[in-house]
Formats: structure tokens, sequence, C-alpha cells
């Protein structure tokens, strides 16, 4: 009798030290856990302040088509056309309508956008966060490794979506709508989880392969669930994610092959029996992990992109099979659909993107360490912990997935130290120096086109620091609209003496005679004849034909009396400027050649108007104090299109 009660005492003392360390440790681990979401949660406000002081905003690249293009720009008026056609490969009708919105709120403002895009990637972080923490791994030590891994995605992989363009908020809203359906899904939420599919899944090929892979999860897990077919096709989850995952997605493959985001660029197609297919997945993989093909080479790019795609893709094969797929459905479908659903993406990508670069693996994987096709990939990497923590048993499942976030460190240390990936330092001089660039193209461009009727907005222009498309339609609109961007451009333009020599010289419209001299040039150095201590070097490397666009003289021209890009460039035929444009192009060649990496931004492209094509062309340079080169031989060349 004594020796049961001491036995009862002894267990339940047992019992209770062990609970009590039980407590301490899920007490610990939830501190751990609150301290690495709050140091995610600092970096993104450092990297926000950071990245709104370095911008202008200027729009780059897209920015122009999209905001202000004659057709599909968001300024245009609210149709059903504007709406659904295509002007980029992510632009889908729940971003227009927003944006749309927006641009009517704050008018044409980018640096709110740019705001705005790093509102929008805080809320995504914030509800992937809530999906894998509360739907899918069980609070405590489980739930760190899976909170570290979501660290990386705070690191400069993600600067495609905001160091380069503004419309690339429309990534992180597409996923905030993709987790928010998620954890709709799993929180039995159907209306809701049919306007998220909706708002995610109409991005094209985009959104239809996430669509697509959750409907497949979703079949999956319908098939394995226990009652009659009627009780399976009650369940209004199961409805929205494989009706709806399946309508959207043959919807959306319709518009991109045959409506109205029918693929226009013309590129080649790469299907999945050529090796360039899977060189470009498994170069998105490996540069997710930090070991992109630049950096480690060919052979040990691949091996890790393999083996990275292979431990993504087993959670999401197995899960939905095993027990898990029965006892913990809701956060089998979530992770399962992640990593379903970036793998299809990955792939469609590669099936558009992989043969831009060339033939052969090696040059597949070059595009494929493109950030914007590796970021979705690094984005499933905490769902990928998290599956294997569901794969694995109470005990092992915090050491496997600490391990896998010490491959993920690991190879983030590759080349310069796993730090370097959250320094934003290089990512704003490149910011401030390509907007730079930009504005003096811009304002050069503004005083080429004056006319005494007016600006003359029928010249191309190619800012290529800003897009290497002409963009003078889209200057045209941003103009007329009184854009914000324009102002500081209007007030600086008066400031330099240089771009006063140039006014005058256009307006007089001719090189040589009375307005000539009375502009003020400087005639002091022979044209054409290249004196060694000239203040303007320079060279017209080529004629090349822009894409759906006119001729341009492509060179460089540098002011090494001040070191620095030379002023302008102007294309003359006979007596008359023709076209002028500035410098800003990358030319890592000259300044390494006069061992001065001011001169780095000396390159030009030069648009040249409709009736030059076959005439005798002549290039100058012009100095910052006014002094004119030729760059062309004597007599000029004649502008003709490269040879094919």
């Amino acid at each position: 009798m004594i020796s049961d009660i001491s036995g009862d005492i002894s267990g339940r003392f047992t019992l209770d030290t062990a609970t009590r360390e039980a407590g301490h440790g899920s007490a610990l681990a939830r501190i751990l856990l609150k301290l690495l979401l709050g140091v995610g949660a600092l970096i993104v406000a450092y990297q926000c302040a950071m990245n709104m002081h370095a911008s202008s905003g200027l729009p780059y690249w897209d920015d122009w088509g999209y905001f202000f293009g004659t057709a599909q720009g968001v300024q245009q008026p609210l149709t059903l056309h504007s709406i659904f056609a295509k002007d980029s490969d992510h632009v889908a009708p729940f971003f227009k309508l927003l944006t749309h919105g927006l641009w009517h709120a704050i008018g044409v403002d980018f640096i709110a956008f740019r705001l705005l895009g790093w509102l929008a990637f805080a809320a995504m972080l914030a509800s992937y966060a809530v999906v894998l923490l509360r739907d899918c791994v069980r609070p405590g030590w489980a739930a760190v490794p899976v909170a570290a891994a979501g660290l990386f995605l705070t690191g400069t992989l993600n600067n495609e979506y905001f160091y380069f363009q503004h419309m690339g908020l429309a990534q992180p809203i597409f996923f905030t709508c993709l987790f928010l359906f998620l954890h709709s899904i799993a929180r039995g939420r159907a209306a809701l989880a049919t306007l998220f599919l909706l708002a995610f899944g109409s991005t094209g090929v985009f959104g239809a392969s996430y669509a697509l892979g959750a409907a497949g999860v979703g079949t999956v897990l319908a098939l394995r669930q226990g009652g009659s077919w009627q009780e399976r096709l009650g369940d209004r989850r199961t409805v929205v994610a494989v009706g709806g995952g399946l309508l959207l997605t043959a919807a959306m493959l319709w518009m991109t092959f045959g409506g109205s985001y029918a693929n226009h660029t013309g590129q080649p197609l790469v299907g999945p029996w050529r090796p360039e297919f899977w060189g470009f997945l498994f170069s998105a993989f490996a540069t997710a992990t930090g070991l992109p093909v630049e950096t480690v080479g060919a052979p040990l790019s691949l091996a890790v992109g393999i083996a990275a795609f292979v431990l993504c893709l087993i959670p999401a094969a197995v899960l939905p099979f095993g027990r898990a797929g029965v006892e913990r459905r809701h956060a089998v479908f979530c992770i399962a659909s992640l990593i379903a659903g970036a793998v299809i993406v990955t792939m469609t990508t590669a099936f558009g993107r992989a043969g831009l670069c060339g033939d052969g693996i090696a040059a597949a994987m070059r595009c494929g360490l493109t950030p914007r096709y590796a970021y979705p990939v690094l984005l499933v990497f905490p769902a990928a912990v998290a599956g294997w923590t569901l794969l694995a048993g109470r005990r092992t499942a915090v050491p496997i997935g600490l391990a896998l976030v010490a491959l993920l460190a690991l190879g983030h240390g590759v080349g310069g130290g796993v730090l370097r990936h959250w320094s934003v330092a290089g990512f704003n001089r490149m910011v401030a120096g390509r907007d730079a660039m930009a504005q003096r193209c811009i304002a050069t461009h503004l005083q080429a086109i004056r006319t005494p009727a007016g600006l003359d907005w029928t010249r191309p222009l190619v800012c290529l620091s800003s897009s290497p498309r002409n963009i003078a339609p889209f200057l045209h609109a941003a103009y007329d609209l009184k854009a914000d961007f324009l102002a500081p451009i209007l007030a600086d333009m008066a400031n330099h003496s240089e771009r006063a020599i140039l006014q005058t010289l256009l307006q007089d419209g001719r090189l040589d005679g009375s307005g000539f001299n009375q502009s003020g040039l400087r005639l002091d150095m022979p044209l054409g004849s290249p004196k060694g201590n000239s203040e303007v070097n320079g060279s017209l490397d080529r004629i090349l034909q822009i894409p759906n666009g006119p001729l341009a003289l492509a060179g460089w021209a540098a002011d090494t009396a001040v070191a620095a890009p030379a002023s302008f460039v102007l294309a003359v035929i006979g007596d008359r400027v023709v076209a002028t444009g500035s410098t800003g192009g990358a030319r890592s060649d000259v300044a390494a050649a006069f061992h001065d990496e001011r001169l780095a931004d000396s390159g030009f492209t030069l648009p040249l108007p409709a009736e030059a094509a076959g005439q005798r062309i002549r290039l100058f340079a012009m100095a910052h104090s006014g002094a004119l080169k030729e760059l062309t031989p004597p007599g000029g060349v004649v502008a003709a299109p490269p040879a094919p």
C-alpha cells in the first residue's frame, strides 16, 4: 500500500517536472520566435527608409508603358478592354483596378507608389507568417526554423520588386492575396477564399500556376477524405480550391495563348524535352539558395539547384498521401499548394524564358539567375521547412528544420559572407545613379525638342539607364499629366550653362553659320582633328536598329577635363542638328582604359529620325564647357541598319 502511494507520488512529481520543463522550453521558443519576427520587421523598415531616401520617383522599364501607355496605361479611362488588355507579363485585372484607384487618389506620384510597394511587401510577409506559424506548424520549437528561413525573404533577392520599378508592388500584392486565400481555406472561410482566389488567380499563367497547384493538392486531399462523395463535394472549401482553381486555370491559359493576355514578344518557347528548360529551372533554385551560376560556376550551381528542387518537392509529394494528409489536411494543403505552385510557375517561366539567353544549359542558367525568377522559389523555402517538420517526428522535426536553415545560410555565405544579402547600400547607390542619368537624358531631350511652335514629341527618346525602348510617347503623356518626377528635371534644366548653349544651337537648328558662333560655342579646337589634350574623347562604335524602333548611333563620349561623361551628343546631317541625346550608358571598358571610375557611364544610344536612314551622318560630343568634337571620320558615316 505504502509502496503504491510512494510510486504514485513519484510518478506525479516526474510528470509535473516534465510539464514545467516543457513549459519553460515553450516559453523560450516563443521568445526566440518573437525575436526572429522582430528582426525581420526591423530589416524591412530599414530597407524601406533607405530606399525611399534614395529614390527620385523616376519611372523605370515597364513603368513607362504600364502607367503612361496610350492603350492600357492606368491614366486611361477604365474600360473592360483596358482591364483585360495585356501590357506586361504579370499585370492582372485586380491589380489594374487597384492601381487605377491609387492613381486617382494620390496622383502621378511614384514616391507614393514606392511606399505603397513596401507596405504591400510587409503585408505579404505578415500574411505568410500567419499561414505558416498558425495554420501549418504547431507553436513551440518547430516554428523557430520556419521563422528563421523566413528571414531570407527580407534579403536583397527581393530587389526587383522595389529597386527597379514602381509597378513591382504587383508581386507583393499578388502573394498577399495568395497567402490570405490559403489562410481562408484553412479557417473555413470559403467566401473570402473565393475573393482572394480571383485576385491572385487572374494574373495570367503566373496566377494560374498557383491556382493549379492548389487544385491538384485539394483533389488529392478530397480523395483521401472519409465519407461519401456528397459529403466531400459538400465541403465548400474543396469546391473553391479544386473547382475554382481548375476553372480559373483554364480561363487564364486561354487568355494567355489565345485571348487578350496573348504573348506578343515573339520569344522562343522551350519545352521540357530540351536541356535549356531544366538548366533554367535548376538555376532559379540554385540562385534562391545563394549559389547562382555566376558565383560558383555551372556544375556546382546545377547540382545545388537539383538538390534544392528535390528537397522542396519531397514534402509536397509525400505529405498529401501520408497520415498528415488526413490528420492535418489543412496544413498539408497550404504547404503542398505553395510548393506545387512555385514549381509550376518556375516551369512555365522556363517554358517561355529559357531560350532568351542563347542555346545550351550554361546560357539558360544565366537567364534563371534573374532575381524575379528566383524569388518565388526562395519564397517557398519556409514552406518546405514547415513541410519537413510535418514529415519528421516530434523529436527530429526541430533538428531537421535547423539543418535545412543552416544549409540555406551556408549557401548564402559563399562568395562574400552571408550578411551581404541584407546590405542595401549598393542598391541605393545604383538607384540614385540610375535616376540621375535618366534625369539628365530626359532634360536633354526636352531641350532638344523645343521649337517655336512648342514641343516636338515625334522625336524618339532612348534613355538606357531607364529603358531600352523609345519612351518619347510615354514621356509625352507624363508631361501632359504634370507627373511629379518631371518637376525637378524642369527646374534643373536652367542651372547648367551647357544646356543653355545647346538650346541656342537647337533653336538655330544649324551647326555652321552665324547662329553657331552666336550661341557661345567654343571653336578653338579643330572639329574632327583629335588633340592629345582634347577635352572630349569618344567613339561611334556602331549603328544599330532599336527593336520596333528607329536606327540609333551607339558609342561613348567622355569629358576628360572634368572627369565625367560628356554633356551631350549631337547627330548632324549637312549643317542641321537632327538628333541630340545624353550619355549615361554603362561602359566599364572606358573607365578601365582611363583608370577613372567616374567615366563608367559614358555610353550613349542616340535614336535617329526616320529621314536620316541612308544619309551621311556626322556625330559630335559636347564638353561641359560647351566645346564640340566630332566623333565620326571626316565626312561622317552613312546611317544604314546593320547587316543581318
